[in-house]
């Protein structure tokens, strides 16, 4: 599940095994995600918000080191816009913004998008295979064309990957770097609350295996 979290909380893992605060726009937005699995035939769902428990650091660390894989190896990645309806212009969506989401776009081989009702944009069985989608997210995002479709994550083309990432933002400070890991599929040790120190220790491990001068130039 690809979505921008709702400011008002979404359902957590120890809510689910609880059952307890399950309701409001959030849970609802869970709820669609799950029908909308269920209909690509998928047997198991997972989200972000729910499927990690997040009280512990190991398990915390390890779907974060993890999570490009996940999405990469996925049978199909449902992506939500929470603020475009079908038919409308997607560039605008506060999706397209979110640090988070960048990887989960690149990752999937098969991706559909919905829009606020749960509406599919396209009747194409995979959103990557649609023309006018893929040139809408190129002019919103400024990736080409062939990530799009087929993103191969390495420490190359650094320049411009930090420069896709710099349009994004994230709600913690360490995030902007952990979630660049799977991209340039480098691997640094997750330690929420050391802030900027975060980007830092990516950027050495990128310029440990990369001979790129201009790796500052973006």
């Amino acid at each position: 599940f690809s979505h921008r979290w709702f400011n008002q909380g979404e359902p957590t893992f120890q809510d689910m095994m609880r059952g307890e605060n399950l309701e409001g726009a959030a849970y609802e937005k869970l709820l669609g995600f799950c029908a909308k699995a269920e209909l690509h035939g998928c047997l198991l769902a997972w989200s972000d918000t729910c499927c990690i428990d997040k009280t512990s650091s190991a398990e915390l660390q390890e779907a974060i080191r993890s999570m490009f894989d996940w999405y990469r190896n996925a049978h199909i990645c449902i992506a939500h816009l929470s603020d475009s309806d079908k038919g409308g212009d997607i560039t605008k969506d506060r999706w397209l913004t979110r640090g988070w989401t960048l990887q989960e776009l690149l990752a999937p081989a098969r991706m559909k998008f919905y829009d606020k009702s749960w509406q599919d944009f396209t009747l194409a069985p995979n959103d990557k295979d649609h023309t006018q989608m893929l040139d809408d997210l190129c002019r919103a995002t400024g990736i080409p064309r062939r990530d799009l479709e087929h993103f191969v994550p390495a420490t190359a083309r650094v320049q411009e990957k930090m420069y896709w990432a710099s349009k994004r933002r994230t709600t913690k400070i360490e995030d902007a770097a952990y979630s660049l890991m799977g991209i340039f599929d480098v691997s640094i040790p997750v330690v929420y609350g050391e802030g900027h120190v975060s980007f830092h220790r990516l950027v050495e491990e990128i310029m440990r295996r990369c001979d790129e001068l201009w790796i500052f130039a973006w």
